[in-house]
């Protein structure tokens, strides 16, 4: 305890909204972050994070408000390994990257060629390809047709 009392004298000064609060409670409220290990420095700093445009009427209590809600979060969050899971483990996602392959095959230029030559009358088709996934209209239909039907689709402006 005169260990804690301690501390408590050298974080008193350091923060304003403390320093009307006695030496024992406030030794009793910082106890979890001695137990830390934290030096007075650092205990002064979270203790400034805690109130930083009031002056608590109750220091100690609040600190100790404080930390016990601190506590009661950090346990109910869940172990760090299930946060950082490996993607390729999840089921799921492997069974949509292997139904996504299987529906998408890959573009030939033959498929390209047939597009760019038999598309020129179903330039609507082109034109709503093309708003959807540019990249894609251009790499299928070609910088000339997807060109005319942008402009065929575009309202006149008379």
């Amino acid at each position: 305890m005169a260990h804690d009392i301690e501390v408590a004298r050298q974080v008193r000064p350091l923060v304003g909204w403390t320093q009307r609060e006695g030496l024992r409670r406030l030794a009793f409220a910082l106890r979890p972050l001695i137990d830390r290990g934290l030096a007075a420095h650092d205990i002064a700093a979270e203790l400034l994070g805690m109130a930083v445009d009031w002056r608590p009427a109750r220091p100690a209590a609040y600190i100790a408000a404080v930390l016990a809600r601190d506590r009661r979060a950090e346990t109910a969050r869940p172990p760090e390994g299930d946060l950082a899971a490996d993607p390729a483990a999840h089921q799921e996602w492997q069974q949509w990257l292997r139904s996504r392959q299987v529906d998408d095959p890959p573009r030939t230029d033959d498929d390209r060629r047939h597009a760019r030559l038999h598309s020129w009358d179903r330039w609507r088709e082109v034109a709503a390809h093309y708003d959807e996934d540019p990249d894609d209209a251009l790499d299928l239909y070609g910088t000339r047709l997807c060109a005319y039907a942008v402009k065929r689709a575009a309202p006149s402006a008379w």
